[in-house]
């Protein structure tokens, strides 16, 4: 008990203070390791398999530090010599031009507000008193008798949700610019803009419903508390639930609850008939025992509870050998990834089930040679637990191996903790649920948002026709970033 103690402490003060990486070596095991344990030797599969690969190599090519991504307007500035200088001082005779020397450099065109008048016409009948016509305009305002308009509007969401600046570095960049806002109206403004755009996001979450193959994750949006009895801001959540790129075009999309319970996700998936690949959360325990819902668990926590314990080793021993397995896993996926579904789960058949097979012997001898309630042995009782679920990828080959991609659609929520710290209501929450479905889309399809966002709030109330969504739109250099 001691000594497990003495584990969890320091496994609990390294994820507080600690770094992040979950970098391991594991290419020299000891032969006898520290607990005891007798280390199993993996037959690689070829010798390039423990080789590093070759995209990170040292002679691979590196990125440019500077790429134009689309074609940028020309200034062309020539210099010439003064007439005086044009005539030879040797034998004073006029000289021609032989070439000339060219260098580029960009420039910064700052932003700059204006103000649109927009005066519609209007024409009476002198002999019919009454009878007005006024000039019909297709794209009214997104919001009424408000000076706000969609470029404008579009500016302060892809501030706030695209690029994580909260509202007050937003007010004073437009100070500069010659406009002071307050902060409540740009909030107003914001919901208000939102609550236009949710028959939108719920043609998105369709869409990625629809699919039969879904990424999802919970992460901590914090809400403000109004009551007066407690200090604590709320532990609310954003749910994500994203579209691979492999069989479609990828969506983002995310969907806001007050707490982590299991039924906004049984709500959400109640019809839904496919794939879904979260981490172990047991409130999707319930979507599993129907059929029509497989479940795909993620080798990334899987691996980071055998990380965790040999930050506690002082030499290599079990948990490294299980990492060797892992391993291994991930780079069979890393060869097949430019293949098409079809060869990539043809492949899985034949290279990832053998080491899977050979991983699940080790962790059934493992499992009653460690203390079940040591770190080790909650890592090895996680593996075997999820043990199916974490195999079930080598059935399709659009499926993945981990849940990664849900995690970094979490990244900008983290940025924006860290920037507005918290959404002032429920209607915020679900405000911020709409932009970061939106922005998040935009980035995947490598689409502008501040170009998608100016057309969606240009053409919200026009009722003639129906607005794209992410994956939709695009098509032209203005649109498009790439």
């Amino acid at each position: 008990m001691i000594e497990s103690l003495r584990a969890h402490l320091k496994s609990a003060l390294k994820r507080q203070f600690g770094p992040r990486n979950e970098h391991v070596d594991i290419d020299q095991i000891a032969l006898f390791a520290s607990d005891g344990s007798q280390v199993i030797e993996i037959p690689p599969a070829d010798e390039a398999e423990d080789q590093p690969s070759s995209k990170t190599s040292a002679g691979a090519p590196r990125k440019k530090a500077l790429r134009i991504l689309k074609d940028l307007p020309r200034e062309i500035r020539v210099i010439d010599l003064p007439e005086s200088e044009k005539t030879c001082s040797c034998c004073g005779k006029p000289m021609r031009a032989i070439g000339e020397d060219c260098s580029e450099q960009l420039g910064y065109v700052p932003a700059s507000l204006k103000i649109i008048e927009t005066r519609r016409q209007k024409y009476a009948c002198r002999s019919c008193p009454g009878q007005i016509e006024r000039a019909h305009h297709d794209s009214p305002a997104p919001l009424a008798k408000s000076m706000a308009s969609a470029s404008l509007l579009a500016f302060l969401i892809v501030s706030k949700f695209a690029d994580g600046l909260p509202l007050y570095r937003i007010a004073r960049r437009l100070e500069r610019l010659g406009i002071e806002l307050s902060h409540a109206l740009m909030s107003d403004w914001l919901v208000q803009c939102a609550e236009l755009l949710e028959d939108l996001h719920a043609r998105m979450i369709e869409k990625v419903l629809a699919s039969g193959h879904i990424f999802t994750d919970d992460t901590v949006l914090p809400l403000q508390n109004l009551d007066p009895e407690r200090r604590t801001t709320i532990k609310a959540r954003l749910w994500v639930y994203a579209r691979h790129h492999r069989r479609h075009k990828p969506l983002v999309t995310y969907e806001f609850s007050r707490s982590r319970s299991q039924a906004t996700p049984l709500n959400r998936f109640k019809d839904y008939r496919g794939y879904i690949q979260a981490d172990a959360f047991p409130g999707y325990d319930v979507l599993y025992a129907n059929q029509e819902i497989r479940e795909i668990a993620c080798m990334a926590h899987c691996r980071r509870k055998y990380v965790e314990v040999t930050d506690l080793m002082k030499e290599p021993g079990r948990a490294h050998e299980a990492l060797r397995f892992i391993r291994k896993l991930y780079r069979i996926e890393r060869q097949i990834r430019p293949l098409d579904d079809e060869q990539r789960r043809q492949q899985r058949q034949i290279l990832s089930v053998p080491v899977l097979n050979q991983f699940k012997a080790w962790l059934d001898v493992q499992a009653n040679a460690v203390l079940p309630k040591s770190l080790l042995g909650t890592a090895i009782q996680y593996t075997l637990k999820n043990w199916d679920a974490l195999c079930r990828y080598t059935e399709q080959g659009y499926l993945e191996l981990d849940n990664n991609y849900a995690e970094q659609c979490m990244r900008p929520v983290a940025i924006g903790r860290k920037s507005f710290l918290f959404v002032g209501s429920e209607r915020g929450g679900r405000a911020a649920a709409i932009y970061y479905s939106l922005m998040e889309s935009c980035k995947v399809n490598k689409v502008n948002p501040l170009t998608y966002m100016t057309y969606l709030l240009g053409n919200v109330r026009n009722k003639k026709i129906t607005l794209l969504l992410p994956d939709e739109f695009g098509g032209s250099s203005v649109s498009q970033i790439g």
